[in-house]
C-alpha cells in the first residue's frame, strides 16, 4: 500500500513538472521562436477575442477591410494577413477583414447592368433577390436589367427583398395594313395614321355609285404585315366630287 502511495506521489510531481515545462518552455518556444512570434489563427473569432489573443503574443491588429454577410455575426473576422502559422516580429500589426454592416444603405442603380453585375451588387449590400421577371423592351438589350422593384437612391436595409426585370429584347411588333375601301377620305387618313402608316399620293376617279371622296383602291393590300418601325406610304384612289 505504501508503494502505491509513493508511485502516486511520484507521478503527481512528474505531472506538475511536465505541465510547467510545457507552459514555460515548450509553448514559448512554439509561440516565440528565434525572437519571432508565430501568428495565431483568428478567423471565425470576434474582434474582441482576437484582440486578446494578439495582446498575449505582443502583436497588434488593424482593420484592412470590411464585408457584410447577414448569416455571420457582426465584427467576426473573415480573413487575416499574415496567415496563421507564419512567423513575425514582435508588435507586428495583423491585418484583419471583419464582417460589418454598412452604416447607411442606398439602393443602387441596376438599370442597364448585366444580371451578374446586379447579383454582385445586391449581395454586397446584403439584399435578397427574390424574383427575376422577364419582359420585352425596345430600349434595353436582351439579358440586361430593365427594371427594379426599389428605385435607385431609396433607403434599404440588409435582408430586404428585391425583384428585378430582365429584358428579352425588342418586342418585334408588327403593324397590319387596314382595309380602306369604301371609307370616306378623312376616315381613311385617320385609320392609316392610327395603324402607323403614312398617306401618299391621292388620285381621283369618277364613280356615280359612290359618295364623293370615297376610297375605291389602295396601293398596299389590306392584311399585309410590316415591322412597326418600318415606314410605309400608301397611295389611294378616291371618287371625284360631282
Amino acid at each position: 500500500m505504501k508503494l502505491l502511495r509513493d508511485y502516486i506521489i511520484i507521478f503527481g510531481f512528474l505531472g506538475i513538472f511536465v505541465a510547467l515545462l510545457f507552459n514555460h518552455v515548450i509553448l514559448p518556444l512554439y509561440v516565440n521562436w528565434n525572437n519571432e512570434i508565430r501568428v495565431p489563427s483568428l478567423t471565425h473569432t470576434d474582434l474582441q477575442q482576437a484582440g486578446g489573443i494578439l495582446k498575449e503574443r505582443n502583436l497588434e491588429w488593424t482593420i484592412k477591410d470590411t464585408i457584410f454577410r447577414r448569416d455571420i455575426p457582426s465584427r467576426f473576422i473573415m480573413d487575416q494577413y499574415p496567415e496563421a502559422g507564419q512567423m513575425v516580429k514582435e508588435n507586428r500589426k495583423i491585418q484583419l477583414t471583419i464582417n460589418l454592416p454598412p452604416a447607411k444603405l442606398e439602393m443602387p442603380d441596376l438599370i442597364a447592368s448585366t444580371e451578374r453585375q446586379a447579383h454582385i451588387a445586391l449581395e454586397r449590400l446584403g439584399l435578397f433577390l427574390v424574383e427575376t421577371l422577364e419582359d420585352s423592351s425596345d430600349l434595353y438589350q436582351k439579358t440586361v436589367i430593365m427594371g427594379q422593384s426599389v428605385a435607385a437612391g431609396l433607403p434599404v436595409a440588409p435582408g430586404d427583398s428585391i425583384s428585378l426585370t430582365v429584358s428579352l429584347g425588342k418586342r418585334n411588333l408588327k403593324k397590319i395594313m387596314p382595309n380602306l375601301l369604301n371609307k370616306g377620305f378623312d376616315e381613311a387618313v385617320k385609320v392609316l395614321e392610327q395603324n402607323g402608316f403614312t398617306l401618299g399620293n391621292v388620285q381621283y376617279t369618277e364613280n356615280s355609285e359612290l359618295l364623293p371622296r370615297t376610297v375605291v383602291s389602295q396601293s398596299v393590300a389590306s392584311g399585309r404585315e410590316f415591322p412597326r418601325e418600318r415606314s410605309i406610304t400608301v397611295d389611294i384612289m378616291i371618287t371625284d366630287e360631282f
